[in-house]
């Protein structure tokens, strides 16, 4: 038995010209190029943070990472979305003759339209993998939070403040599957809330970095609940808590577009830094393989078991859900679908409904 660990991460550009960031961007709208002023902007957003440094950070992590586990597991790297991609990566995992793999995706919350989305690429008749799907709640990740949002609090001592808490907005048709990403993010704010001792009226949670791909996404979205406020605080402290590096949506969407409006509205702009590769959230991730390497480990095929997280309907009046969702619905009536094998264990580990 050889065994790996494989860490995953969302990718990032390769060249931070007009084509290299039109190819990243057509991998993610999962082969549509999209329109050259999608791709303009996405440029221009790209050159006002001297691009993303996600790459260099993951590779740091992964060999620290490689540091704490020592030799019982050989350690890969893959993206979602650029080089390397995850299909090659498990190919050169089969030429090293791997037999049992750990998957660790550095995305700390399960959504379909985020950890499903990396499923789809795990496909191999020679290795068995065991995703770990969630570890929003591990103890050494919160009080990263805890500690470093404590420390501005207590920098801007008895002054007004508001806690925002962030995380990457998801279509409202998630809501349809039961899926518990949004409940996910909520308990993880409670409980870092908690351990701040942080009463309701200092602390509330937003939704950021939604993509026009014609579904309606989760609010409130963070822009717009500044602009909604009649009364600001003087300080603004945002915990973008579903992201661990620093990439486009927290240099650009925070700490430029977030900034922006609070310089506008002349309250200070703080956001505590990422764990990145950080010992404390390095020893966050080594305690999360530890209590999940025993799980069981499976051969995957994920085209088979996932559907397409980011299709969206061609003409408005359709239903706003994938086609095979759409199929059974116009054959069984919505109260008698049944859902996907995939959605019913995550309806059942969420408590929706009955095994």
């Amino acid at each position: 038995m050889k065994k790996a660990i494989l860490v995953m991460t969302y990718g990032s550009p390769e060249e931070y010209t007009f084509e290299g960031v039109a190819q990243f961007f057509t991998n993610i709208r999962r082969g549509k190029r999209p329109t050259d002023e999608e791709i303009e902007h996405l440029l221009h957003s790209y050159k006002l943070i001297d691009g993303s440094p996600l790459q260099e950070i993951t590779k740091k992590t992964v060999e620290f990472l490689k540091g704490k586990i020592g030799e019982e597991y050989s350690i890969y790297f893959a993206n979602k979305f650029s080089n390397p991609f995850i299909a090659d990566v498990i190919k050169n995992m089969e030429n090293d003759e791997i037999t049992d793999c750990i998957c660790l995706i550095l995305e700390p919350h399960y959504s379909i339209y985020s950890v499903m989305g990396y499923e789809r690429f795990i496909n191999s008749n020679k290795i068995k993998f065991n995703l770990i799907k969630e570890w929003y709640d591990e103890p050494k990740l919160i009080d990263f939070w805890v500690e470093e949002i404590r420390k501005i609090i207590f920098k801007i001592e008895d002054s007004s403040y508001k806690v925002i808490f962030t995380a990457h907005s998801v279509p409202v048709i998630a809501k349809e599957y039961g899926d518990p990403y949004i409940e996910q993010v909520e308990k993880m704010i409670e409980l870092i809330a908690t351990k701040l001792n942080l009463s309701k009226e200092n602390y509330t949670n937003a939704w950021q970095s939604e993509s026009d791909i014609g579904i309606p996404w989760i609010k409130p979205d963070v822009l717009e609940y500044l602009k909604e406020q009649k009364h600001h605080p003087e300080n603004y402290i945002f915990a973008p808590i579903s992201f661990i590096s620093d990439h486009i949506e927290t240099l650009f969407d925070n700490d430029v577009e977030c900034r922006e409006l609070c310089e506008e509205y002349g309250v200070n702009y703080y956001r505590p830094p990422m764990p990145n590769y950080d010992e404390r959230f390095i020893n966050a991730l080594v305690d999360i393989i530890e209590k999940n390497k025993n799980n069981e480990f499976v051969y995957l095929n994920g085209e088979e078991n996932t559907f397409d997280e980011m299709k969206s309907p061609n003409e408005e009046k359709e239903l706003k859900m994938p086609d095979f969702v759409k199929k059974l619905i116009a054959k069984k009536g919505k109260e008698n679908v049944k859902m996907p094998e995939h959605i019913r264990k995550m309806l059942i580990k969420a408590g929706k409904i009955k095994e």
